[in-house]
């Protein structure tokens, strides 16, 4: 049982990631979300200027996203739903992003009260909980997706690694990096 629950926390992150990961998986198999991911239904009516992407605290997922999109040359920021301003990336993002030539030393946490959003935006959510408080916060002015339906294998549900073991971290911040590539493969096409 030991070893199950080890797969579990080093897969999923928590109990809680386990069974979220596999809800939204179920709808997103349901058709709940669109192939783009795009939970209202709705396509950017002109190209994407900006890729903005959006988390709880601003300090792990996102801030991640954000210098992955801007080495690729790609327009991009970053804030969190419900954090403190000021605040730099989890020691832990730092390292993954220096392990992938990433420098997020100079990253520091925006709340979402304090971000200007503009015309060209495309928000991106790391899980449903965040496209919907996006929804009622802009209230359908701004095209809205969710990260992971931009990797080779569409999810719905990209976890929060914070309280998470290292080996789940890992693993999240990676399929971040898949998402934002996945992400600017459809921006291509």
């Amino acid at each position: 049982m030991q070893k199950l629950w080890k797969l579990v926390y080093d897969t999923y992150g928590s109990k809680t990631g386990f069974l979220r990961f596999w809800y939204y998986q179920c709808l997103l198999k349901a058709g709940v979300f669109n192939q783009q991911g795009d939970c209202l239904h709705r396509q950017p009516e002109r190209p994407y200027k900006r890729l903005v992407f959006v988390c709880v605290g601003n300090i792990c997922r996102s801030p991640l996203a954000e210098a992955y999109a801007k080495s690729l040359g790609v327009e991009a920021a970053s804030f969190g739903l419900s954090c403190t301003e000021g605040f730099p990336a989890d020691p832990r993002a730092i390292e993954f992003g220096r392990k992938v030539g990433l420098d997020l030393l100079s990253h520091r946490t925006v709340n979402v009260v304090n971000f200007r959003i503009r015309e060209g935006d495309l928000l991106i959510g790391m899980e449903p909980k965040h496209t919907e408080k996006l929804v009622s916060l802009f209230r359908l002015s701004i095209p809205i997706t969710l990260a992971g339906m931009a990797c080779r294998k569409p999810i719905a549900y990209i976890h929060d690694p914070y309280n998470c073991s290292k080996s789940y971290f890992d693993r999240c911040e990676t399929t971040v990096l898949d998402a934002v590539r996945g992400i600017l493969d459809q921006k291509a096409n």
